[in-house]
């Protein structure tokens, strides 16, 4: 009978891990090859592909074979094992009624041979039992992976900055640094921080300037990043810390990359009204003042000149009040750019700090970070505590349920409350060290911009002489041709300590002392006035105070130009 069939055959290798024991498709095919010479079979054509069998009508090839056996063009099917033609109910019942009908004569696999006579109720058995353990698979997979969120790692691939690692045994990976992007990303998020940049001017940078890629992966990765992909990355907390799986929100033990005040704060500038906007035309200050006669934006435009007597053609660039405050008539007059950089010139050179009060501070700062490490300990503790004390409410709830104390219904209620504190509780005590150095690093910065603003005005770029102006203070406003600013409370802080403390540095005549060790002796005895003030547990800043504006703004511009402006 075998010599009357035309026999195809047919071989698969799913692309998904429960398949990757089975044998792969060239070998399917050599057993086949083989067992129709062997027997010589009448072989017509083989089909092969790579595809999940778990869901009907998805694979080309099997709906291939079906249409070659409806036409009649074979009735014989050579195959590693049944789970190979179908592991869904569907397909299943197709290949079954294809036998019963005898338009398939026979099915042979390296096991035994499935005949239109032989009794349906076994065939029906064993391709239950193949979609029987997909359905097991599935349950097994996800548990794995809920298991392995509830242990703090994100179950699946990570987003740009991170990598899975490949040195565990499989379900048991953790998230690592990519050492490659890592930094890169974190720079991101400190543009966006600024308040001045937009995702797709960011995206230029990062991809033109940086060469930022996604990393290399088997059929994607190792290209640059697109737009849509920079929102995506700029809403995502997995950069603070957490993680969502399964509806449910994970404290990640990965490295957050940003604090949550800063992924916040970054959400404000997406969602907020007039955010920054790709600029065709980059004038410094642009999108941060307002005209104080009618309160509408001030924008920029460059103009030509002719030169009188020289005959050339010169640009000059004007700040002036768009005035589209409807129902006002703004009668400001416009002022020129070298006039606007000597107003803020002179906002800055008025708060500089003297540079002997500068490295002392700085100093004193790295003297007292030890100190301020110490005193912190003491909050972790009282945090830890907090943790454990929310942990046995939970425990207690659930034996409540169990004794028949309270319902399924309040146990739910309960459970998730104390299940959301117990994740503050959580957040606090992992913030708490990177508190401490946000602290000294906030002061240094403030001592860094005091120093050094005047000299990065001179010598940035335009963003970096925007994130300056926005960086000194707020409120800004042009009143004629005179800008007016709402300085920081911190450069009054700095200069009236410069004023109140430099003459007693400068009696000290540390210049003169060769030793280090005794120059730090000798400004013991006014360290502690240099230091009255400074709170040793700074708290959570709110979104406009001194740390958050700080770090975001002007870190950047520091770090640009101390790197002679390559940040950009």
């Amino acid at each position: 009978m075998e010599n009357k069939i035309t026999w195809v055959i047919y071989a698969r290798k799913s692309t998904e891990s429960e398949d990757r024991q089975i044998q792969s498709i060239d070998d399917q095919i050599n057993y086949q090859k083989e067992t129709a010479e062997r027997e010589n079979l009448n072989v017509i054509k083989i089909i092969k592909e790579s595809k999940s069998a778990k869901e009907p009508n998805k694979r080309d090839g099997f709906t291939e074979l079906v249409k070659l056996i409806e036409e009649g063009k074979v009735n014989g099917v050579l195959t590693w094992k049944m789970d190979r033609l179908s592991r869904n109910p569907i397909d299943s019942a197709t290949i079954q009624y294809f036998l019963q009908k005898k338009k398939l004569l026979c099915v042979k696999t390296a096991e035994k041979n499935y005949l239109p006579e032989d009794n349906a109720l076994i065939m029906s058995v064993e391709n239950g039992m193949a979609n029987q353990y997909i359905r097991d698979l599935s349950k097994n997979v996800k548990r794995g992976l809920t298991s392995k969120a509830e242990k703090g790692w994100f179950p699946n691939i990570p987003p740009i900055g991170y990598l899975n690692s490949k040195t565990r045994e499989k379900g048991a990976e953790t998230i690592l640094v990519d050492e490659q992007r890592f930094h890169l990303v974190r720079k991101i998020w400190d543009l966006m921080l600024t308040g001045t940049y937009s995702p797709p001017k960011v995206l230029e940078i990062a991809s033109n300037k940086w060469g930022l890629k996604t990393p290399p992966r088997k059929k994607l990765g190792g290209r640059a990043i697109s737009r849509s992909h920079i929102y995506t990355m700029l809403t995502n907390d997995f950069y603070a810390g957490y993680f969502h799986y399964g509806g449910k929100t994970y404290i990640g033990k990965h490295k957050a990359m940003i604090t949550m005040d800063e992924f916040e704060k970054v959400q404000v500038i997406l969602g907020k009204k007039g955010r920054p906007k790709t600029q065709f035309n980059d004038f410094p200050f642009t999108g941060i003042m307002k005209c104080a006669e009618c309160g509408a934006s001030v924008t920029a435009s460059k103009k030509m000149k002719l030169v009188k007597g020289t005959g050339q053609v010169v640009p000059y660039v004007y700040y002036h009040c768009t005035k589209r405050k409807l129902n006002v008539k703004c009668k400001s007059r416009p002022i020129k750019l070298c006039d606007m950089e000597k107003n803020i010139t002179d906002i800055i050179e008025s708060n500089l700090i003297d540079p002997e009060f500068y490295k002392l501070g700085l100093e004193t700062l790295k003297d007292m970070h030890s100190l301020e490490i110490n005193k912190r300990q003491q909050i972790y503790e009282t945090q830890l505590r907090n943790v454990e004390e929310t942990q046995k409410k939970i425990d207690r709830t659930l034996g409540f349920l169990l004794d028949g104390t309270i319902t399924k219904e309040q146990y739910n209620l309960q459970k998730k409350e104390f299940e959301e504190e117990l994740m503050r509780e959580k957040q606090k005590l992992s913030e708490t060290e990177a508190r401490a150095r946000n602290w000294t690093e906030l002061t240094e910065n403030v001592l860094h911009f005091s120093s050094l603003a005047m000299k990065a005005l001179k010598d940035g770029n335009v963003q970096i002489k925007r994130e300056i102006l926005s960086s000194i203070g707020w409120n800004h406003r042009l009143d004629g041709k005179k800008l007016f600013v709402d300085l920081h409370s911190w450069f009054k802080v700095l200069k009236d300590g410069e004023k109140r403390l430099l003459p007693e540095i400068k009696a000290l005549e540390l210049e003169k002392i060769v030793d280090p060790q005794r120059q730090m002796e000798a400004f013991a005895s006014i360290r502690p006035s240099l230091c009255a003030g400074l709170d040793s547990n700074q708290r959570r800043p709110k979104p406009r105070n001194l740390q958050s504006r700080v770090i975001a703004t002007i870190r950047p511009a520091h770090i640009s130009y101390k790197r002679s402006l390559s940040h950009f």
